[in-house]
């Protein structure tokens, strides 16, 4: 039973790591080509979005993408 779950674990962390990867080229294509990027281009405002939403000029998503990281590393080695 622990080796499905440790299945599942490394799968979703796999599914994690891909997600992440796709999340950063979007942004560096929105970045490098404009909001009218296809496909990409929308990024921006819904990362804007979330910044403005977690409070004052982007605190709360600079603490919660610090503590992402920690755990991103931690797992990584």
């Amino acid at each position: 039973m622990t080796d499905l779950f440790n299945n599942i674990k490394y799968w979703l962390w796999e599914v994690t790591k891909i997600l992440g990867l796709v999340v950063a080229v979007a942004i560096l294509v929105a970045i490098l080509f404009g909001p009218n990027a296809p496909f990409l281009g929308g990024i921006l405002g819904n990362v804007e979005g979330v910044v403005t939403a977690l409070g004052s000029e982007g605190l709360g998503v600079i603490i919660a993408l610090l503590i992402i990281l920690s755990v991103w590393n931690s797992r990584s080695s």
